[in-house]
């Protein structure tokens, strides 16, 4: 327990490494369960919208189609809910089983186990960014250049709601508390962020507010890359995302290590 404060911000790229590997090799063994999840449901998901909705919408906000707007979305949730679930749900189970607890008797800090953890999520969501967006070039709904600039968002997004799982495993007393946390969190952001209408058709109360939910930005700069109309806004959402997580990653280091050593 010494050691887990004692060192607390001693990095080392090495046992950051390590945390991620073990991750991937977990991931590797039960990826046939796993894929569904990572690609087939966002795909599903993606099909049913833009060949279904998108033949009763018109163009919306400056896409050719309405299969072209949502696709951003689409993608940002998904990449949202493969970090978020791998930091929440997977990490309390490890912390139930003591996995956190064995890897700390290495000379690993919680700091370099939240990092290790974080860069797994940030992975989770670029598989299934890829993934979903090959097959939106597929369909024509997504450029194949501008896909590539979807990674940037994919990116933050999947290190902001990686670090944002922290905060929910560090402190959840039983696994129905993070079931609650995907359902009144997760999805009331993937449905108000922007993924599936402009925000502007909000009530004027509520407009504000959703610009304001962290997923918002992250859809905000994927459906600038995917439609080439990047502006001084997107920037403005990446500060917001890159703020957003250097406000969580300490808090999360603190209820991580408070946690770890009751």
């Amino acid at each position: 327990m010494t050691y887990l404060t004692s060192s607390i911000w001693n990095i080392r790229r090495r046992s950051i490494t390590g945390i991620w590997l073990r991750h991937a090799l977990a991931f590797v063994r039960y990826w046939k369960f796993v894929i569904t999840w990572v690609l087939i449901e966002p795909v599903i998901v993606l099909v049913a919208v833009g060949f279904g909705i998108g033949k009763l919408v018109n163009v919306v906000d400056g896409a050719d189609s309405y299969a072209e707007f949502v696709t951003p979305g689409l993608i940002m949730g998904s990449a949202m809910f493969h970090a978020l679930f791998e930091t929440s749900w997977n990490a309390y189970n490890r912390i139930e089983n003591d996995v956190y607890e064995t890897a700390l008797t290495a000379p690993i800090t919680v700091v370099e186990v939240t990092l290790g953890d974080i860069l797994w999520a940030v992975t989770r969501s670029i598989m299934t960014t890829i993934g979903v967006a090959l097959v939106a070039v597929a369909f024509g709904w997504l450029d194949g250049w501008l896909a590539i600039g979807i990674l940037i968002p994919a990116v933050m997004v999947g290190a902001m709601f990686g670090t944002m799982g922290f905060l929910f495993s560090a402190t959840a007393p039983h696994t129905t508390f993070l079931t609650i946390v995907f359902t009144l969190v997760a999805t009331p952001l993937y449905f108000f962020s922007g993924s599936f209408f402009p925000l502007s058709t909000l009530p004027n109360w509520v407009e504000p507010i959703a610009w304001l939910m962290p997923l918002t930005p992250g859809v905000h700069i994927a459906r600038g890359f995917a439609l080439g109309q990047l502006d001084f806004t997107h920037l403005w959402s990446a500060l917001y995302i890159i703020g957003l997580t250097v406000v969580m990653w300490p808090l999360a280091i603190y209820l991580l290590n408070r946690r770890l050593i009751k």
